[in-house]
């Protein structure tokens, strides 16, 4: 399961190299925000760290720790929307497949990790990204703007990742007056519930696909 992160590994050579790319992926997201791969490989070149500090919390955790022995992965094969619809529909694997169709999403249109060194790091930030969407779904946000900002805010809590800093903060600019006014209500809201929750990191949710959907954000003290 592991083969397209070896096979996509880009090694760089020294830190000057390390910083032109970073430099270079900075300036591609800025003129080219709707192109995922530069903000992707943005939030690796930067992340190294705090990716690092991830996969500790995991290994402090028992389940985190199943996650990294199993490594599994969040893809169109793993999970197959048209049996996930099969489901009844207050299950999370019902939620999550209709949030996919409902939004013409693949799973497969997730960037792999391309420059982080290490290839148990790199699995992390991989799964990061691909949760992603899962984290859409436990917190009922869309995918408007103001929605995914949200999303980041919760992320940037939870995970201290640069990327999720730099998309909560500079998108939070972007929105129009109403909705900087909703997102400084929501705030308070979103960022208590990223602190008592669950690390997310450590929900092994392949394991969550019939679990009923409130029980699951109960059970990660969501609600």
């Amino acid at each position: 399961m592991l083969r397209d992160l070896i096979n996509n590994h880009t090694p760089l050579k020294n830190n000057f190299e390390r910083l032109s790319t970073l430099f270079q992926c900075a300036i591609n997201a800025y003129k080219y925000p709707l192109n995922g791969n530069h903000l992707s490989q943005l939030g690796e070149l930067s992340g190294f760290y705090c990716v690092k500090d991830i996969h500790q919390r995991m290994l402090q955790h028992p389940v985190g720790q199943r996650i990294l022995n199993d490594k599994p992965r969040v893809t169109p094969e793993t999970f197959k929307i048209e049996e996930l619809l099969k489901l009844d529909e207050n299950t999370f694997g019902y939620q999550y497949g209709k949030f996919m169709r409902d939004r013409d999403f693949s799973s497969g249109e997730r960037p792999i990790v391309k420059y982080i060194p290490d290839l148990e790091l790199a699995y992390v930030y991989q799964r990061y990204k691909e949760i992603h969407d899962f984290i859409h779904v436990l917190l009922m946000y869309d995918v408007s703007v103001y929605d995914e900002i949200v999303v980041k805010w919760f992320e940037m809590a939870q995970l201290g990742l640069p990327s999720a800093t730099l998309s909560a903060f500079i998108g939070s600019f972007k929105l129009n007056c109403q909705e900087k006014q909703k997102l400084i209500e929501t705030l308070p809201s979103i960022l208590k519930r990223a602190n008592k929750s669950e690390f997310i990191m450590n929900v092994y949710f392949e394991e969550h696909i019939n679990t009923d959907i409130t029980q699951l954000r109960k059970s990660l003290r969501l609600l």
